[in-house]
């Protein structure tokens, strides 16, 4: 499902303060579906109320955050593949994620546990505007435009959703409390939809080969072995995976996992229910998540189902983009702390 265009343009303001997490493993090797904004913010307090831009300047707010951070007295703080990224544009850019975080998430950065973040929100402001500048070259090298009109489109629609949204009281609020303006927000509009359409192009086929398979987990490789052994003994795979499996959201089902692509398991699980035929039974096969005998069904290509299409998209866009980046000439021209390096 594509992201609502507000949550968009919060996801390119708020989120530079957010840390990179992974999703914690489960018992199905199967991970969860990409939620389609990232939500999470290594900041650990609740959101505040919502309020009017000045709620942010109290002890405690932005203001101090703004006494503890470091620009660099430098004009340039960084630049890719020759073009220069002012450190005026970064100072502006670290201002309005502080302003944002502060004022959404009612950050007290008098609290030491918030003001160690402050390096690594610094450096993703940098990382983000990087990963920006590169993403416009790279829509130029292949022709990529946005148009003023698609703007527009975007902009009245994140209008419609700003008035009935309880948490901003107009389109105005929502520009002060971000400390954003009009032209800020078309061209982080524009940005995104330039990457969509760099996704669109570098992100794969729509259908690809899959497994249709099912799994008993359990916690050791003896316990694998009793199973596999009931089998051999003509015990059905269903009954064995409701008395011995410890994956709880399929072992009532007999274990089924449904139609998966490539990419979407653990390498180790992976590797085998892709190398087993129709009607083949593995050995047990060790993961992070114990032992597993797994039992492939169907072998076809398929359309991806909505899920795994965004993922292994995602997947596919990043590997390119990361690529892009390894090549591009990427010189930082400032460190705010050397532990801290996002590439």
């Amino acid at each position: 499902m594509k992201k609502t265009l507000l949550y968009t343009i919060l996801l390119l303001t708020l989120a530079l303060a957010a840390c990179n997490s992974q999703p914690e493993p489960t018992p199905s090797p199967v991970p969860p579906t990409p939620a389609a904004v990232e939500e999470s913010t290594s900041i650990p307090t609740a959101p505040a109320e919502p309020g009017e831009p000045g709620d942010a300047l109290e002890p405690g707010g932005i203001d101090v955050a703004l006494s503890l951070v470091t620009i660099p007295d430098q004009e340039t703080i960084a630049e890719v593949n020759g073009k220069e990224i002012s450190t005026a544009l970064y100072e502006e850019e670290l201002n309005r994620a502080l302003q944002s975080v502060t004022a959404s998430y009612g950050v007290d950065w008098n609290d030491p546990e918030n003001q160690i973040l402050l390096p690594m929100l610094q450096e993703q402001v940098l990382e983000q505007l990087i990963q920006r500048e590169l993403l416009r070259q790279l829509g130029d090298q292949e022709g990529i435009t946005i148009d003023a009109d698609t703007v527009d489109e975007e902009i009245a629609l994140i209008k419609t959703e700003i008035e009935t949204d309880e948490f901003f009281a107009d389109w105005e609020s929502f520009l002060a409390q971000n400390n954003l303006t009009e032209e800020t927000v078309r061209e982080l509009i524009a940005e995104n939809l330039l990457m969509e359409r760099l996704v669109e192009k570098h992100s794969g086929a729509e259908a690809t080969e899959q497994v249709h398979a099912s799994h008993i987990l359990v916690e050791t490789e003896e316990t694998a072995q009793e199973v596999l052994d009931k089998l051999a003994e003509g015990e059905t795979f269903a009954n064995l995976a409701a008395e011995y499996s410890t994956d709880p959201s399929n072992k009532d089902n007999g274990g089924d996992l449904g139609w998966f692509p490539s990419g979407a398991m653990v390498p180790e699980f992976e590797d085998v229910a892709f190398s087993l035929e129709p009607g083949e039974i593995s050995g047990a096969v060790e993961t992070s998540f114990g032992y597993h005998v797994i039992l492939v069904h169907e072998k076809e290509e398929r359309a991806l189902d909505p899920a795994f299409y965004t993922q292994d998209h995602q997947q596919r866009f990043q590997i390119w983009f990361e690529e892009q980046q390894a090549e591009a000439d990427i010189k930082r021209l400032y460190e705010f702390n050397p532990e801290i390096r996002m590439d």
